[in-house]
């Protein structure tokens, strides 16, 4: 591989087919031995742009590789855990040889053993990696392994120099530093070898340039380790250090965005700001550690709010604390994103593929609970993604290459007392630092270690005690000596502090307190009641109970907008996990917490399908987390039952809003139900509907016919229907007629059934084949009928198909009116956060604009609309947009920007966004040889985003 890809066996090299089976060989060997999942390997061979027989390809290349191996000893090829898997020997291949090498140099103490390592581990390259192989992913990983070498050549320049080998290293320490003219670090090099081998004069010469480069292209000066290089050969040293300096990062001004809002004043830990803010310039990644409380979310979401600027992109904050297990840390991340799963892709791919070309700061908050997960996902998000910086909070360090580690210590004295006095204020005005006995406060401070959760834990007791009686509170309850025999001191002082606030509780509001801890997240007082409530209480009684847990600080209320909820900090819910399970209780309320969440889903399943789908949306939403942690207790519980009505009442709620993470649960449960349940068939759908969503029909079909023909009950979600996605599927592989035949028996079954959502759903899914057939006066009547009984329900989402059906039918003899029905459709469906619908609705309404209405407003919408796709992640609807947009740009008369992406489509293997006499018009006012040069242009999907937002924003910003 560390040249060009080849296989060699007894001497003879091998025939190993032509590239695209090459980039599946390399994909294989460069993870030999780990199992590559299948959506990975088309990714890694088509990019953005897999063909419809991706998978079938792929696997007749595994095949042919297979049988070429098939005569090998100690080398198979096999199929495991939804992928492939080539295992052998790794030291049999280059790249594993190499990194093993480079380990051993890395490791070895003995410096001349060292520098030998270094040059066998690079006599292992022949060359640049598989030079005639060019796709995205090759390219990438060309780019990194060329980055590997150099690290590798860098190391062993210093060992060289420490070894007094300056005159081996000489002449190809000129070479790559004309090469690479701007790293410091090659630079200080290259001058202790010029100066060990009597050039002083060079030495310095080379320092010179460098500081002038740097000064010119850079804006900066150089770094303290080349000038300590540069102050020693000036002296005479011959003792000048061996390890050269690293380079730094130099960022640009960027323009203002919003500021994070604080909720109270950020104290103390000054020093630990600017400490992170350096580390941050210095590498990708930071990670803040150090005891639970200690203020590291405090201090990463300051750090975020003085740097937001600095990112073109944003700031996305992740909280990983809600989750269970590592497995939702890419879901996570993307919902902070604000990203869907995209079509053709994983959901880590689809993270990866959005940060890639984006400069944003992402902070991932309490992630050593699955720190695994958090590490893997973060070592490709900042190998591949350049622009992306990386804040993370965690008690332990992720041990990755490339993170740099602040230790956050408590708070000092002087600081942890302005703490206390500012929160002791916020809950009681009247306080005041002087009226307190002489040092009072500053030794609760101590006695708590500065630590600032305990330190506001204490504070809060000032609305019902004095400073003195606090101390002695403190005291009495052993606060320094209160933990676990062994941990740390610091340690043992949070563990005190909670607990100090604990035992002031009531004995109601303790029991309340440590089944709250069930939650996942934030939770309702309905949700507190109904999973926590003691028999024979009230909803008040739990009111009553929540506002002096509130009011003692153990609960902070989360939203106070709509339907008040409440959280508990991570610290605190840990305590009480613990607490509840020496109690012997944590079995008996995660099974309530499962079942109240099920059956909640349940009754927002019937919400959504009537008026009061709006509130429904709004009150579920934001138990994303609960849902998840529900479906994971029913499973760890092998509860199938109870799993499979959780994931049959979810599809609607989620997957038209979120994305469609319950498909991989219903998955999931399919392997584990028997076909005759009745919930089965609704489990299928649901997980073909997600493989549909993702634009992988070929998985999508052989999902939706394991139901065979069975059919959810009638109430079911609109979206989980086994037939239904076979429908779909086969209408986009092109057979329109056999899916609106199938669409009209549908209709007559809902009509049967007296179901007025499906009946709706039905007539929409016949009006819209209609139209695809060339056909809208045919589907005229079914697109009306769904208007008049969707408006009878008031169901805004059946409303907005209905209205969105009509205008597709009508866009083209009644375009104004066809227009006033897609924006209808479009707010109808945001207003309940249908963001399919209200993608969908959006993109036609603009359509329609450009094509019959004023060319500014619609290029002002595709902004929108290409915005919206990005953010859900769905290529086909965003290839759909990109068609438009190109007929748009012809008629603004944006020649170039036309012809750039009607060529990226020819060379993606799809049709023309044209039609012939626009082509013709285009080349004619390009001019041939114009036209000709789009051909050879960069145009991957990225790029033609890119390209066509450039040209929007032309028309729809004003001049300067």
């Amino acid at each position: 591989m560390l040249g060009d890809v080849a296989v060699h066996v007894d001497g003879q090299r091998l025939d190993i087919g032509h590239a695209r089976q090459r980039c599946v060989l390399v994909a294989l060997l460069v993870d030999v031995n780990h199992p590559i999942a299948v959506d990975h390997l088309v990714d890694h061979v088509w990019s953005d742009h897999p063909p419809h027989h991706a998978r079938n390809s792929l696997a007749g290349y595994v095949s042919r590789l297979r049988n070429l191996f098939s005569d090998t000893r100690g080398v198979a090829l096999a199929r495991e855990s939804g992928g492939y898997v080539l295992q052998t020997d790794a030291m049999s291949v280059d790249l594993h040889r190499f990194r093993h090498v480079v380990r051993q140099a890395r490791g070895c103490q003995d410096p001349l053993q060292a520098a030998d390592l270094f040059e066998r581990a690079l006599g292992i390259w022949r060359g640049e990696p598989f030079p005639a192989l060019d796709t995205p992913w090759i390219n990438s990983l060309r780019s990194t392994l060329l980055g590997e070498r150099l690290s590798v050549v860098l190391d062993r320049n210093d060992v060289a120099l420490r070894v007094g080998r300056h005159s081996e290293v000489l002449v190809e320490l000129t070479a790559a530093h004309a090469a690479h003219p701007l790293d410091e670090r090659l630079a200080g090099q290259l001058m202790l070898a010029q100066y060990r081998s009597g050039r002083q004069a060079d030495a310095l010469d080379t320092y010179r340039q460098m500081r002038q480069r740097l000064a010119d292209e850079l804006g900066v000066d150089p770094g303290a380790s080349l000038d300590q290089v540069h102050q020693q050969i000036l002296s005479g040293d011959e003792q000048s250090p061996g390890r050269a300096p690293t380079p730094h990062l130099v960022v640009p001004d960027r323009p203002h965005s919003a500021l994070l809002r604080r909720t109270t004043s950020f104290v103390g830990h000054t020093h630990e700001v600017a400490r992170v803010i350096e580390s941050m310039a210095e590498g990708p990644l930071v990670t803040l550690t150090g005891v639970g409380g200690v203020g590291k979310t405090r201090l990463a979401l300051e750090v975020a709010r003085r740097e937001q600027d600095r990112f073109s992109d944003g700031v996305a904050i992740c909280e990983l604390a809600p989750l269970e297990h590592g497995a939702a840390v890419s879901h996570t991340i993307a919902t902070a994103l604000h990203l869907q799963q995209q079509q053709g892709l994983g959901i880590e791919e689809s993270v990866i593929e959005y940060l890639r070309a984006r400069e944003v700061l992402l902070v991932a908050d309490n992630c050593e609970h699955v720190v695994e997960a958090v590490a893997q996902l973060l070592a490709r998000i900042i190998q591949h993604c350049p622009k992306v910086a990386v804040l993370t909070t965690s008690r332990q360090p992720l041990a990755i290459d490339g993170e740099r580690i602040v230790v956050v210590p408590p708070l000092t004295v002087d600081d942890a007392t302005r703490l206390f006095a500012d929160r002791a204020r916020a809950g009681r005005p009247d306080f005041h630092l002087q009226d307190q006995p002489e040092g009072a406060v500053a030794e609760i401070c101590r006695l708590v270690d500065c630590l600032p959760l305990a330190v506001e834990l204490a504070a809060a007791r000032m609305r019902m005690m004095s400073s003195t009686d606090v101390i002695r509170r403190l005291d009495t309850l052993g606060v320094l000596r209160g933990g676990a025999r062994g941990s740390l001191p610091r340690q043992q002082s949070m563990s005190a502090a909670i607990d100090w606030s604990y035992q002031l509780l009531t004995q109601a509001e303790q029991a309340l307190f440590l089944r709250l801890s069930v939650f996942a997240g934030s939770f309702d007082l309905d949700a507190a009641h109904g999973v926590c409530g003691s028999d024979g209480d009230v909803a008040e009684d739990t009111l009553d109970l929540l506002a002096g847990l509130v009011d003692k600080s153990m609960v902070v209320v989360r939203s106070v907008t709509g339907r008040t909820r409440y959280g508990i900090l991570e610290t605190l819910r840990a305590f009480g996990r613990e607490h509840l399970r020496e109690a012997g209780l944590t079995d008996t309320y995660a099974a309530r917490h499962a079942t109240y969440y099920t059956e909640l889903a349940e009754r927002a399943a019937t919400g959504l399908h009537d008026s009061q789908e709006q509130d429904w949306v709004e009150r579920m939403m934001p138990d994303y987390d609960n849902l998840r942690a529900a479906f994971e207790r029913a499973m760890a519980d092998t509860d199938t039952d109870l799993a499979l009505r959780l994931v049959a009442a979810l599809p609607e709620l989620l997957g038209l809003r979120i994305g469609y993470e319950m498909a991989e649960w219903a998955e999931r449960l399919i392997t584990v139900t028997r076909p005759e349940h009745p919930l089965f068939a609704t489990a299928v759908g649901v997980a073909a509907r997600g493989a549909w969503a993702h634009g992988d029909y070929a998985h999508a079909r052989s999902l939706a016919e394991l139901a065979q023909r069975q059919v959810p009950g009638p109430g079911t979600a609109r979206v989980a229907y086994p037939a239904d996605v076979l429908a779909d599927v086969t209408f986009f592989e092109g057979d329109s007629q056999w899916a609106l035949d199938y669409w009209e028996g549908e209709v007559t079954r809902a009509r049967a059934d007296a179901d007025p959502i499906r009946l709706v759903w039905t007539l929409y899914e016949v009006a819209i084949c209609s139209g695809a057939l060339g056909k809208p006066d045919y589907g005229l009547p079914a697109a009306q009928e769904a208007v008049t009984l969707a408006d009878s329900t008031g169901n805004p989402t059946a409303r907005s198909m209905a209205y969105f059906s009509l205008g597709y039918l009508l866009k083209r003899s009644e375009p104004v009116r066809a227009t006033a029905l897609f924006d209808q459709a479009a707010e109808l469906a945001a207003a309940v956060q249908n963001f399919w619908h209200s993608g969908t609705a959006l993109m036609s309404a603009a359509a329609t604009r450009a094509v019959h209405g004023d060319p500014i407003e619609a290029a002002r919408m595709f902004i929108e609309v290409l915005d919206h796709w990005d953010r859900v992640g769905d290529w086909f609807e965003q290839g759909a947009a990109l068609r438009y947009i190109t007929r748009l740009l012809l008629r603004l008369g944006a020649d170039d920007d036309a012809a750039f992406l009607h060529c990226a489509f020819i060379k993606a293997g799809m049709p023309s966004p044209l039609r012939d006499e626009q082509l013709e018009t285009l080349v004619d006012r390009l001019g041939a040889n114009r036209f000709e040069a789009h051909r050879v242009s960069v145009s991957d999907s990225a790029a033609m985003v890119a390209r066509a937002r450039s040209s929007l924003h032309r028309f729809v910003t004003p001049p300067a």
